[in-house]
């Protein structure tokens, strides 16, 4: 990556700020990437032009944001600066892995709540043999090196045994679980989501992914699951196990529409989750679009506290989702969608445009979704995306894969009106 460094003087542009604004410097230095089309945060700035202050404002982030890029010494997994725990610290620190410390279950293995010697709460990704032998970990070791993102969940270190047959992750504890347990009603440790906490989850995801695109990195697996909270409720995305690295899948890029390579997508195998991997996916197609339909499926369980893969009657149809928030948003309705234990009160106007996000995020079309940087914008109250809602085509929700809409028998669907799933 190569840049370019420009010295300019803001005071000879009075009209572009704000006049109750503190004074600016004589002259700033900004660094900027030579080529526009590698961060789309900054983009998404320019593109819209913004007013004045809050493009000064945002500059110095989205600066930092474009100048830092992984070396190519990282091409390779490095263990680095990662702490390299013995198996007898985790075993002492889980109790000898017993049940009452297991905190989580999948495919990779358990995850198991943990107490190191310096006290401090952990969680350890204990993978399963299958999985550790010959296929080490090698996407969340290599972001373990590189990421340092307040809605990124940090990895402490790891520890791999060969004695034991044994390969773990260490991370922080998250206090307040997933937020798909909180959703659920899972977690006894904390209250149903009022609304400003889910609005701060929506921004938090969003950065979060968008810092991961500016990266050049997919998650390939944007759920409710992955989406770890703290204390503070404040976000922490993890398991990157299935995370893309797109620099190295540049002889595989193959670009559509935009000349500059921003619908560009990559060709491998089908990863991911049932009801958060967009259609695209099932042809082998990734591309940061496919995060783009997993938070806009997030967002929709964020206010429904429903799971992307039910379906709901409703007038007669059996609808997904997607269609169901976008058939009560027509008819003024929404009211039957919010989450009915969210405590407090919510502002019907948010709602709507966080759903009409979402609709947007959702479109089987991957090249009319917005981009993760302009839904920062967006939920931040910077820009607006009404040019994409004029265009939004939700006839093309209905007509497509089983992914989304329900492929049942659908004279089984009651003709009165029903709206079914978790409240």
């Amino acid at each position: 990556m190569v840049f370019k460094f420009s010295t300019f003087d803001p005071t000879k542009d009075p009209p572009d700020f704000e006049p109750h604004s503190p004074p600016a410097s004589r002259s700033s230095t900004i660094c900027l990437p030579l080529n526009p089309a590698r961060c789309s945060f900054i983009k998404a700035i320019t593109s819209y032009r913004l007013a004045a202050g809050a493009s000064l404002r945002l500059a110095n982030s989205a600066s930092k944001f474009a100048c830092w890029r992984p070396s190519d010494s990282l091409q390779c997994p490095e263990e680095g600066r990662l702490k390299r725990f013995t198996f007898r610290e985790l075993k002492v620190a889980t109790n000898n892995f017993c049940e009452a410390k297991k905190v989580g279950q999948g495919g990779y293995g358990c995850v198991y709540e943990g107490v190191l010697g310096d006290g401090s709460r952990v969680a350890i990704k204990r993978l399963t043999r299958h999985t550790s032998q010959g296929l080490t970990p090698r996407a969340e070791v290599k972001l373990g090196n590189m990421i340092c993102h307040r809605n990124l969940l940090p990895l402490h270190g790891f520890c791999s045994s060969l004695k034991h047959g044994e390969y773990m992750l260490v991370y922080p504890f998250m206090v307040n679980r997933s937020l798909d347990s909180l959703l659920r009603g899972q977690s006894t440790e904390a209250r149903p989501l009022d609304w400003p906490t889910r609005k701060k989850i929506a921004s938090g995801v969003a950065r979060g992914i968008s810092h991961l695109h500016d990266l050049r990195i997919i998650h390939r697996d944007i759920k409710p699951d992955n989406i770890l909270l703290d204390e503070d409720f404040e976000v922490r995305i993890g398991d990157f196990g299935l995370a893309l690295f797109m620099d190295e899948y540049k002889d595989k890029a193959v670009s559509e529409g935009e000349p500059n390579g921003e619908d560009a997508y990559f060709t491998d195998c089908t990863m991911g989750t049932l009801g958060y991997m967009d259609p695209e996916r099932f042809t082998g197609r990734n591309s940061v679009k496919g995060d783009v339909y997993g938070f806009g499926m997030t967002l929709l369980e964020l206010i429904s506290s429903r799971r992307a893969w039910e379906t709901t009657c409703l007038y007669g149809n059996e609808l997904g989702l997607p269609q169901l928030a976008h058939a009560l948003l027509k008819k003024e309705q929404l009211v039957r969608l919010v989450d009915s234990n969210m405590p407090c009160g919510y502002k019907e106007s948010e709602v709507e445009r966080i759903v009409r996000l979402a609709l947007l995020c959702t479109q089987f079309d991957s090249k009319r979704r917005p981009f993760m940087a302009e839904a920062v914008l967006f939920l931040e109250g910077i820009i607006s995306l009404e040019k994409r809602w004029m265009e939004y085509q939700p006839e093309a929700e209905l007509s497509g894969p089983d992914n989304l809409s329900s492929s049942r028998d659908r004279t089984s669907c009651p003709k009165e009106e029903e709206l079914s799933g978790p409240r």
